[in-house]
């Protein structure tokens, strides 16, 4: 998790030091790990008794 706050950083910064095609190729790795993060969660299965 901690990876994907420090690659939206990265996009960040590089946008603000004016590096345009860094930054949105650093957004887009950051944006499709995301997704497969939220996927990888969305499919475990819940462990819950009732």
């Amino acid at each position: 998790m901690t990876l994907l706050f420090i690659l939206f950083l990265m996009a960040m910064i590089f946008a603000l030091k004016n590096k345009r095609t860094l930054a949105f190729y650093s957004f887009a790795i950051s944006l499709v790990a995301s997704i497969f993060w939220f996927s990888h969660h969305a499919s475990d299965t819940l462990a819950i008794l009732l």
